[in-house]
Order: structure tokens, then C-alpha cells, then sequence
């Protein structure tokens, strides 16, 4: 049976006002086209659903039954519908995420994919910015969210950890010892050439144990970094998801370690967002899949493997 779903409405109408006419108002239509429209409902249907007399229209005991069933049918279809529609604005929707550049070389493109593939209706709109960027557009509300190292204190943005990313030293061929680890002291007997973000970390580092850093250049892009390494002009201090990037060229990539019998050195990587702000419905997939490609623990292995080395741990 291919019930028409305007004959439904009509019927539900009539039956809410006990009047063809005031049915007819609500669903502007003329009376008499109502009236055709319940004619057929139950032509349709085989079943007398109202009594009419001059005074008042009145439901049958089967248009009662069949009134129960069709107003459960038309919400649960309703439902259906707001569902679909948001979903589909979810779809066509535009998000904003602001991302340092060490992890716009390495992770993001992965996000991206993923994101693009699940939603390929939705604007995406990428910021690569140091931190200083990032949180002014995370406060400003400019971008949903952001995705960068911690924080420095008082920065009034709300900071979700999802990696540790170790800090490595990035050397030419044959500088460093082949060695699990760089020791700091030997690294700092070197000019250094910074990734932008982790000074204040390795000099804090260096200080407890009384080493002076000499940082001839600081870069933003891990390419940069590496050519000025590749010229032989200092050992690059780098996060190893940006190192990720060089993945089988010729520099060396040894995790950063402070001293003998201590751990090395990590930075926390995370989302950031604005204290008391609640994310868009698409901005809550971006992060998902965010959250997914970040917390899978690919950047704790690197890509760029040190000589193997069989001999004792020496850090000096």
C-alpha cells in the first residue's frame, strides 16, 4: 500500500480540530480539497475513519486506532529528518585549526587526509603559526582549536596533552657518537641551530648542569634547520615528529639526553582551546581524528634510526 504522506498530515489535522475547515486553515488548502484528501485516505485504507454531521466531524473507533500509530509513525520520521539535516550541515560546515609548524609537516597531513575523506563536503581552513600565533587565535575565537606543544603559564587557554615528543639532536653524518642517545654536554660543545619553541627547555636543561649553549640560529621549519645542518653550521635541536620529515636522508637523529642515568628530553604535544568555549559539532570530528592520528604513539619510534651501538650509555 503506497500511502501518500500528505493525506496523513491532512488526516492528523482533522482529527486534532474536529473541523475540515480549521484543518484546511492550518495546512493552507481549501476545505473542500481536504475533504478530498480524506476520501481518498480512505479509499485508500478501505476504512470509514470520520463521522460527519452539519455540527462536527468525529472519529471513527478506526480512525482513533489508526490516528495513535500514524502521529508515532510522523514523529519518528521527523526525527529522522532533523537527524539527516544535521548531519548534513555537519558535512557542508567549515572549520578553523591553527598548528605549529612541527607538526604541520609530519602529523597534520595525516589528519587532513582522514578528515577530508570522512567529510569531503566541509571547508577546512589551516593556520601554521609558532605559539605566540596559535594562542592568539585560540583566545581571539579565530580558530575552533589549536594543535601545538604546552603552553607557557598564564596563557588562559585550556591544554589537552596527547604525545610526548622527545627532543633530538640533528647532526651530519659522523659528528655525534652512534649512540642511543646525544649527551647534552657533548651537544653543547657545538653551535646549535634551535627549532623554534624548545629553547627555553634545553637551556633550563643545560643550566642544572652548568653548560652554556652556544644558539647561533633559530628557524621555524624543520627544513630549514636541516639545511643549515647539512652545511655543517651547528647540530639542529628538533622534536622528532618534525624529524619525522627527513626520514632517510643523511643526517643523524639521536634523542636529546641531559645526563647519565636521567631521562631525555620531551616536550608534552597537544589541543589546545579557549577556556569556557564548546566546539562545533564538526570541530568535535576534526578533534577526533585529531586525538586518533596524535595519540597512536608513532611519534615515540623514530623515523630516522640511529647507528646501532652495543657499548654502555655514555651522556658526556
Amino acid at each position: 500500500m503506497n500511502v501518500n504522506l500528505k493525506l496523513l498530515q491532512a488526516f492528523i489535522e482533522v482529527a486534532e480540530h474536529s473541523s475540515f475547515r480549521r484543518a484546511a486553515e492550518e495546512i493552507g488548502r481549501t476545505q473542500s480539497a481536504v475533504s478530498m484528501q480524506i476520501r481518498q485516505l480512505e479509499d485508500q485504507l478501505g476504512l470509514r475513519l470520520f463521522q460527519r454531521t452539519t455540527r462536527q466531524v468525529r472519529l471513527t473507533a478506526e480512525g482513533a486506532k489508526l490516528l495513535t500509530h500514524v502521529r508515532s509513525a510522523m514523529s519518528e520520521l521527523m526525527t529522522g529528518l532533523r537527524q539527516a539535516d544535521g548531519l548534513a550541515a555537519t558535512h557542508r560546515g567549515r572549520v578553523a585549526l591553527a598548528c605549529a609548524p612541527s607538526l604541520a609537516g609530519s602529523r597534520l597531513p595525516a589528519v587532513m587526509s582522514a578528515f577530508q575523506a570522512a567529510f569531503p563536503g566541509a571547508q577546512v581552513e589551516v593556520r601554521e603559526l609558532p605559539m605566540a600565533g596559535i594562542l592568539d587565535c585560540v583566545r581571539a575565537q579565530d580558530v575552533d582549536f589549536g594543535l601545538g606543544p604546552t603552553p607557557p603559564a598564564g596563557a588562559a587557554v585550556l591544554f589537552r596533552p596527547l604525545l610526548e615528543d622527545p627532543i633530538c639532536a640533528l647532526a651530519p653524518p659522523g659528528l655525534l657518537p652512534a649512540r642511543p642517545r646525544a649527551g647534552l654536554r657533548l651537544v653543547a660543545r657545538h653551535p646549535l641551530v634551535m627549532m623554534a619553541g624548545l629553547r627555553e627547555a634545553v637551556e633550563d636543561a643545560a643550566s642544572s648542569q652548568g653548560l652554556s649553549l652556544s644558539i647561533r640560529y633559530q628557524a621555524q621549519q624543520i627544513l630549514t634547520v636541516a639545511g643549515l645542518v647539512e652545511a655543517r653550521l651547528g647540530i639542529g635541536i628538533v622534536p622528532r615528529v618534525a624529524a619525522e620529515a627527513l626520514a632517510g636522508g643523511p643526517l643523524q637523529v639521536l634523542p636529546l639526553g641531559v645526563a647519565k642515568g636521567m631521562p631525555g628530553l620531551v616536550r608534552q604535544v597537544g589541543i589546545l582551546t579557549r577556556r569556557g568555549s564548546t566546539l562545533s559539532s564538526l570541530a568535535v570530528e576534526l578533534e577526533r581524528i585529531v586525538t586518533g592520528v596524535l595519540s597512536t604513539g608513532a611519534a615515540s619510534r623514530p623515523r630516522a634510526e640511529p647507528m646501532p651501538w652495543s657499548g654502555p650509555v655514555d651522556m658526556v
